[in-house]
């Protein structure tokens, strides 16, 4: 009897009755992020529980039904569940909730929840964090100690690894040693700040779990058992974000600036690639751009290539550009901001670059030369100049007339041999006309893009056919 008052006054404050309708939680003291469980419990047909998406300002993440059906007596019951899992980050108080059974309403009664900030666990199992700058530069490292003694086993030991928002967090090692008969298990992380500000970091959690024996005693013979676990909380840590200035990277630099060649043919491609190397913030690292006028350029997606060393993020920051141009150019000085305590401009020197043209060779007009026919003496001098420049000028009309149709061919036949840089160079002075520069850029597109635009011969011939005439 003493035993069943206990029972009953433990379950008092979780489970509330309201008529045929009850809540009861999981818990109603928690820690801040813990989950709380919240079930709805009624008896009875045509069973209707409210839309319930938030409790007190906290949504719901997650929800599940059970629905069980007795005989008693030989009248037969109804039973349904409806639980609700939510975490709250402060303390909250469960409404009283409409539930309909058989048309008729009935109401819940309130249960407040305390929910507080947890402490550092201590006892036969402590978790200890610890780090090695708690005021840091925007993008400056620190490394992050997490330590786990256990001074006795367990069945199940699941230590969560941090998470912090605002931060990048990469492990660097884990080991255990023992010391003075306890277990001691480290973890080392690099940590990174995103933004500045003050932060409270932790409290961490490791879950114990140990197995435990659920079967009444001489049931059956069964032998069921289940695992049980119990949070151990780490302390908490201060930690101070400074800005630095702005469009600048935290860190220590090397910057260079490369050109796959200085001199080039007309529309050659021209490899440009830009390099940074050094330990510091590469994350923050953004896309280099290049403005040099009259030319086309194609950027890469740069290529990070990063490590861990001396405690510290290393390694470089590389982005290529290709660089089609007619004409000579200049890639301009590229200029970079590191601070690591003061601020400091990082800058390479211009690279001039040169571009030498070259033309197709044509055949060269032919020139009839002016016949001068041979006459007495009695013919008029004036006559004889008359026919001369008549002769001189039918010469180099039928010459021009014939260079031009020479040529016309000679491009067509060019056109149809041509592969796609060389035809990309033909149409080049044909680039006014719309249809034409419209092919030129899926050529473009095909020769620095590996893109497979269909390119139709037959259609820019008949293009520049038309421009001609």
């Amino acid at each position: 009897m003493k035993n069943l008052k206990l029972l009953l006054a433990f379950l008092t404050p979780l489970i509330l009755f309201a008529a045929n309708v009850s809540v009861s939680v999981n818990k109603t003291h928690l820690n801040t992020g813990e989950e709380l469980i919240v079930t709805l419990h009624a008896q009875g047909h045509n069973v209707k529980f409210p839309n319930i998406t938030q409790i007190d300002g906290v949504n719901i993440v997650g929800n599940s039904r059970a629905d069980n059906i007795s005989v008693i007596n030989g009248e037969m019951k109804e039973s349904i569940s409806q639980s609700y899992i939510l975490y709250p980050l402060k303390s909250i108080t469960i409404p009283s909730f409409d539930v309909i059974i058989n048309s008729k309403t009935y109401h819940t009664k309130p249960i407040k929840i305390t929910v507080q900030e947890p402490k550092q666990t201590k006892g036969d199992f402590e978790l200890d964090v610890n780090i090695s700058k708690n005021t840091l530069y925007l993008g400056e490292n620190a490394i992050l100690t997490m330590k786990f003694v256990q001074s006795k086993n367990a069945d199940s030991i699941n230590i969560q690894k941090p998470v912090i928002k605002n931060f990048i967090l990469k492990e660097i090692k884990n080991y255990s040693i023992i010391k003075n008969n306890n277990k001691i298990s480290i973890f080392k992380f690099l940590l990174i700040p995103q933004k500045s500000g003050e932060y409270t970091v932790g409290p961490f959690v490791a879950s114990i779990g140990y197995i435990v024996n659920t079967t009444p005693q001489g049931f059956m013979g069964l032998n069921i058992s289940t695992m049980r676990y119990k949070n151990i909380y780490s302390n908490t840590l201060k930690i101070k974000v400074k800005e630095i200035p702005a469009s600048s990277v935290f860190g220590s630099f090397k910057l260079t600036l490369k050109s796959q060649k200085t001199t080039l043919k007309e529309n050659e491609p021209n490899k440009i690639t830009i390099n940074l190397s050094g330990c510091g913030d590469f994350y923050s690292v953004g896309n280099f751009k290049l403005n040099i006028p009259n030319v086309t350029i194609y950027p890469s997606k740069p290529v990070r290539k990063l490590q861990i060393k001396d405690n510290k993020i290393c390694g470089t920051f590389s982005q290529t550009f290709t660089i089609l141009s007619q004409y000579n150019y200049t890639i301009p000085s590229i200029k970079f901001q590191e601070f690591n305590g003061t601020l400091k401009t990082l800058s390479t020197k211009p690279i001039n670059i040169n571009i030498f043209t070259t033309h197709i060779n044509s055949q060269k007009p032919i020139k009839n030369e002016p016949v001068i026919k041979v006459v007495k003496k009695s013919f008029p001098i004036r006559n004889i100049i008359i026919i001369a420049l008549i002769s001189l000028i039918t010469g180099i009309l039928i010459g021009y007339l014939f260079y031009i149709i020479s040529n016309k061919n000679k491009e067509f036949i060019q056109i149809k041999k041509a592969n796609e840089k060389e035809l990309l160079n033909i149409l080049k002075k044909y680039e006014e006309n719309p249809k034409i520069k419209e092919y030129m850029q899926k050529l473009e597109e095909n020769i620095y893009k590996n893109a497979s635009n269909p390119i139709n011969k037959k259609d820019i011939i008949k293009i520049i056919k038309n421009i001609k005439n």
